[in-house]
């Protein structure tokens, strides 16, 4: 039996997160859900989530900041960061990258094509699997 994948979504647009969290669950995941990054903090440091769905601008701690904290912690630092976010500049990918993402997306994405995406960081045998782990290259 397959365990059900633990999803962290987090987006200050109450909206955007409910729509976001409503898809992943009916696509069979278990979601919990944050509005800002200190929030997001506070649950990954209490529980162990499968990936995380993360948006850039949010009050507080921005999304690259929260990107790197969750980097920091071993526990962690292979959990899947997707961002998905309204900032579209190249320098924005660069710091999202400098942070420890996975993926940049720029809103609006096709929910077809997110849940596609976050199928291949989730799946059983996924090609990108644990590109950071100690045995793979670079």
């Amino acid at each position: 039996m397959t365990k059900t994948k633990k999803i962290l979504a987090v987006d200050d647009d109450a909206s955007g997160l409910a729509a976001i969290r409503q898809m992943l669950v009916h696509k069979g995941y278990e979601v919990a859900a944050a509005e800002s990054g200190e929030e997001a903090l506070r649950l990954v440091a209490g529980e162990a989530f499968d990936l995380v769905v993360l948006d850039v601008m949010m009050p507080g701690l921005s999304g690259f900041e929260v990107c790197r904290r969750i980097r920091e912690d071993p526990r962690n630092r292979d959990v899947p960061v997707i961002f998905l976010t309204g900032k579209g500049d190249s320098m924005d990918v660069y710091a999202a990258q400098e942070a420890g993402s996975d993926l940049y997306l720029v809103k609006p994405v096709l929910a077809t094509k997110l849940l596609n995406l976050v199928g291949l960081f989730l799946s059983e045998d996924p090609p990108l699997a644990h590109r950071r782990g100690p045995d793979s290259p670079g």
